[in-house]
């Protein structure tokens, strides 16, 4: 299974939508989650235009004032939702994941920048859980949070108010009972666009069952491109391997048995 979490800061445009639909192809995704869509209305032709066919399902969070705004789309026939909750900060949809015995939740967040409304959020995202008799969770997106002040660079406001930020976000993390994965590619998430500051704001954590399921998930940042941040891609690293190659001595060939041998096997 491949997750995509993007902040796209405004998904609108035909020449984001070609880039996306690369994207969504080359990395071969399953399940996309796109923040900071600025977009009011979502329809099929749009996100069959943004998938690349018409095998996908999709559900949205309009932009309020083209401000905000989330969607997810899945490919269609893999996932099978039972329950879903849309607002403007987040997106919670419930479900079987390709005819497995095992129910699947994503959430999809965008928080905002107020560490009080931040608090609310993670107080309402524990709750959906909490109430929710889902097996495997993967909640990704944009936090607007850091776990450790060695996931930002180049900012120096670490007052406080930040640091209480910070362990709000840890102890979030803790009552959900997720996991971070371990990261690879780029370190951080999030760049000013004259690359004075970087911080790691976006990230995908998933729960100890899907973990047991997926046990070598790791989360890749992708090289960033039409927007201030990376796209993130949840993946497992198992299926990267390919076929195991055939190992031969050469010696082999001029033994009379070895031919018979290999047609046999």
């Amino acid at each position: 299974m491949r997750v995509l979490s993007y902040n796209i800061r405004g998904i609108g445009s035909s020449a984001k939508g070609r880039i996306i639909r690369n994207l969504l192809s080359i990395e071969k995704i399953d399940f996309a989650c796109f923040q900071e869509t600025k977009i009011g209305l979502i329809d099929a032709s749009f996100c069959q235009r943004l998938w690349g066919n018409e095998e996908c399902e999709y559900l949205y969070s309009p932009a309020i004032n083209r401000g905000g705004g989330l969607l997810c789309i899945w490919r269609k026939g893999n996932f099978v939702v039972e329950e879903s909750n849309c607002n403007p900060r987040w997106i919670y949809l419930k479900g079987k994941w390709g005819g497995s015995g095992e129910t699947y939740a994503f959430i999809n967040v965008y928080a905002p920048c107020s560490s009080e409304e931040k608090r609310q959020l993670w107080g309402e995202l524990v709750n959906c859980r909490r109430r929710s008799a889902a097996d495997c969770w993967c909640v990704l997106g944009y936090f607007n949070s850091v776990r450790d002040p060695n996931e930002r660079k180049g900012i120096t406001n670490d007052t406080s108010v930040s640091r209480r930020d910070t362990e709000f976000f840890n102890d979030f993390i803790h009552s959900m009972e997720l996991v971070d994965v371990p990261m690879t590619g780029r370190r951080f998430t999030w760049f000013r666009p004259n690359g004075s500051a970087m911080s790691r704001l976006d990230r995908c954590l998933i729960s100890l069952e899907w973990l047991a399921l997926w046990p070598h998930s790791v989360q890749h940042i992708l090289d960033r491109d039409i927007s201030d941040h990376c796209p993130v891609v949840l993946k497992h690293l198992n299926q990267e391997w390919g076929p195991k190659p055939f190992r031969v001595l050469n010696c082999w060939h001029s033994d009379i048995r070895f031919r018979k041998f290999v047609e046999e096997s």
